[in-house]
């Protein structure tokens, strides 16, 4: 039925019938016989919606058979004036929005002089030949009871909107029909709504149906309807968010994850992030891998969350530590019972303080804690590793660990043959007299190989052991060199 009703905005079509002079009777009512009537009731109407212009003030007078009902327009400043009225008592009628729909059986809220809520215990008027002035109303309220329902609760997506009743004949039974914009959003008993997205930016109305008919009496047939005062326009809810946090290194080539937090269920996020405050172009994804160019800024992240009805929301991380520079190390040296293995960071950020932390099989080994490290007897068969980490001031703590060595190998029981080995007179070269040279790499480590003089990496070998004769140092363990 709401659907079909005329609305407060629209001038009643009928309107101009109902003005000074015109009879409108129940359907049991007869046209009055008074030809010349000259009776007036006049006064003024105060009212929250008078001032829309559609009102008018009817005057019910009980013939004994039926009532004669006349009307007055209401003016937008209250003003109105029945005129033509014949001899007798009245009961005054005032209808604030003017609505009168005899097809649908629905007239809007009528009030009764003075301050009642049916014809009957509306105070009679007598009128004569002249003017009875001064028939005054407020219609905003009857006894101290608001007239038409009122909104209450703050207009917000996801918040709950109450009504009040508005003041009626005991026992009327009332329905409600809820509007956003003039859009029908329920019809039903529920003096209470939650607002839902689509609602955003609208005004919230409310109709009251009271089963009664234009006098205030119980009706099957017609209904008297009250309308609410437009609610503020609704407003976008706040969206539950979180501040999100960043986990991972703050070093080149790591990658960096942002954990988002506890986010309003059915919001999409999206995120962004930013070096030194600067937006990454292309960085939009929850997680990001460093690049070199980052060296020395603070990373953060921005997550931004967006629901339908809900406010756009978006919250940054704490900025990490500045990206370090680092390398995974490597290591030089033969994996052999008493050699000397070194380890070699890479390159890191300049300034960077770097400690050192040796492994046998992933297990820490007690004490090894500096750059090279000499293998003992019980690490044979284990793998060797080394850990570095780097620390500087303002930038993130980053450790990196090398590849594993091949199982550390027995120490060599290959006996040199007397004079025929020697040392090596330099870096990288061997005695005259010994001139082959031993070279044990980190690239063999279970076969060494000897170079001769000649031989194509000869001049470039570093020697650990010289030969007199390649004999010789066949017979220490070593192979010839291919080239």
């Amino acid at each position: 039925m709401g659907a079909s009703l005329r609305r407060r905005s629209v001038a009643l079509a009928a309107g101009a019938a109902l003005l000074t002079g015109t009879i409108w009777a129940l359907p049991q009512a007869a046209i009055a016989e008074d030809a010349n009537p000259t009776g007036v009731i006049s006064g003024k109407v105060t009212g929250d919606q008078v001032a829309e212009g559609y009102g008018y003030a009817s005057a019910w007078l009980d013939t004994g058979s039926q009532y004669d009902v006349y009307y007055g327009e209401i003016t937008p400043n209250g003003d109105y004036r029945i005129e033509g009225l014949p001899a007798g008592t009245y009961r005054v009628g005032f209808n604030e929005l003017g609505i009168d729909d005899v097809e649908y059986g629905v007239t809007s809220w009528t009030e009764w002089w003075n301050d009642a809520l049916t014809l009957d215990d509306g105070t009679g008027v007598v009128v004569g030949d002249g003017l009875v002035a001064g028939i005054d109303a407020n219609v905003d309220s009857v006894r101290g009871v608001a007239s038409d329902p009122v909104i209450s609760g703050s207009p917000v997506v996801g918040n709950k909107l109450t009504v009040s009743r508005g003041a009626w004949p005991a026992g009327t039974e009332v329905q409600y029909a809820w509007y956003a914009n003039y859009s029908l959003l329920s019809f039903g008993p529920a003096s209470s709504i939650t607002l839902g997205a689509e609602t955003l930016g609208k005004r919230i109305t409310v109709e009251a149906y009271g089963d009664i008919d234009a006098t205030g009496y119980p009706s099957a047939d017609e209904v008297q309807i009250k309308i609410s005062k437009d609610s503020a326009p609704v407003k976008a809810a706040a969206l539950q968010a979180s501040t999100p946090s960043v986990s991972g290194t703050a070093a080149v080539g790591a990658t960096l994850t942002a954990k988002a937090g506890t986010w309003a269920k059915g919001a999409s996020l999206s995120y962004q992030w930013y070096a030194s405050g600067k937006k990454i172009n292309g960085a939009t994804k929850s997680t990001y891998k460093i690049s070199s160019s980052l060296v020395g800024k603070n990373i953060t992240v921005t997550v931004t969350g967006k629901k339908a009805g809900h406010v756009t929301t978006s919250k940054g991380s704490k900025a990490t530590a500045k990206v370090a520079l680092s390398a995974t190390p490597t290591i030089s040296g033969s994996a052999k019972v008493g050699q000397k293995l070194t380890a070699k960071p890479g390159r890191w950020t300049s300034g960077t303080r770097l400690s050192y932390q040796w492994y046998a099989n992933g297990k820490a080994i007690s004490k090894a804690t500096k750059s090279t490290f000499t293998v003992p007897s019980n690490l044979k068969g284990k793998k060797i590793t080394v850990k570095v980490t780097g620390t500087k001031s303002g930038y993130a703590t980053v450790s990196t660990t090398s590849r594993a060595t091949g199982a550390v190998a027995a120490k060599s029981t290959a006996k040199p043959a007397g004079s025929q080995v020697a040392k090596p007179s330099s870096k990288t070269s061997c005695p005259k007299s010994h001139p082959i040279k031993g070279n044990q790499t980190t690239r063999h480590t279970k076969d060494w190989i000897y170079h001769v003089p000649g031989g194509q990496y000869y001049n470039a070998t570093h020697p650990e052991q010289c030969f007199a004769t390649a004999a010789a140092a066949q017979k220490a363990g070593y192979r010839a060199s291919k080239r």
